[in-house]
C-alpha cells in the first residue's frame, strides 16, 4: 500500500526533522545526511523548503500526518549544468516494500520530464544498498561512475555509485 504523498509545505519542518532522526539512526551505513553532524532547527527546515524554486521538487510521503517518506530533487544552478537535477529520498524502514519509494521516485521523474529545463537526474547511492540500486535500475537509471571506497563506514568503506536517467 502506498501512503499519500504531496508536496512538502512549511509546516511539516517539525515531522521532516524527526524522520531525518529516525531514518538515519535506522541506516547508519547506507545513507549520509547533514543531521549526522548537526541539530537541524525547525527555522531551518522551514527555510530550506522556502527555498525550493520552480525546477525543484520537494514530496513528502506520510502516514496521517508523520512524515514516513521525503525525496528532495534541486535544479542544478550552474549554467553549464542547469539541465540536470540531483535527488535523495529517504524512507522509514516500517514503510519499505509498501511501493511508495517507488511512487516517489516515478513522481520525481515525471516532474522533471515536464519540466522544460531539466533533461538529467542524477543520484548517489552506497554500494552496499542493492535494493535502492536495483530499484532505480527499474526505473530507468543507469550506473554512470563508481568512486570506490568513497564512503567509509563504521566497519569499513562501501563505494559511491552514481547513476543518472536521461530524459530526453
Amino acid at each position: 500500500m502506498a501512503y499519500n504523498i504531496r508536496k512538502m509545505e512549511v509546516q511539516d519542518a517539525a515531522s521532516i526533522i524527526e524522520h531525518k532522526k529516525l531514518v538515519t539512526a535506522e541506516n547508519p551505513d547506507t545513507l549520509a545526511t547533514a543531521i549526522e553532524n548537526r541539530t537541524i532547527t525547525i527555522e531551518e527546515e522551514e527555510a530550506t523548503i522556502k527555498s525550493l524554486g520552480p525546477n525543484d521538487l520537494g514530496i513528502v510521503a506520510v502516514d496521517g500526518e508523520k512524515v514516513i517518506g521525503m525525496l528532495n530533487l534541486r535544479q542544478d544552478h550552474r549554467k553549464k549544468f542547469e539541465h540536470i537535477g540531483q535527488f535523495g529520498i529517504s524512507l522509514q524502514a516500517a514503510y519499505t516494500g509498501s511501493g511508495t519509494g517507488t511512487a516517489m521516485v516515478k513522481e520525481a521523474v515525471e516532474f522533471a520530464r515536464n519540466n522544460d529545463k531539466l533533461e538529467k537526474l542524477i543520484l548517489t547511492v552506497f554500494a552496499n544498498n542493492p535494493g535502492a540500486i536495483k530499484l532505480y535500475k527499474r526505473l530507468g537509471f543507469e550506473e554512470e561512475a563508481t568512486l570506490k571506497n568513497q564512503v567509509k563506514l563504521t566497519d569499513g568503506y562501501t563505494d559511491l555509485v552514481y547513476m543518472a536517467n536521461f530524459l530526453k
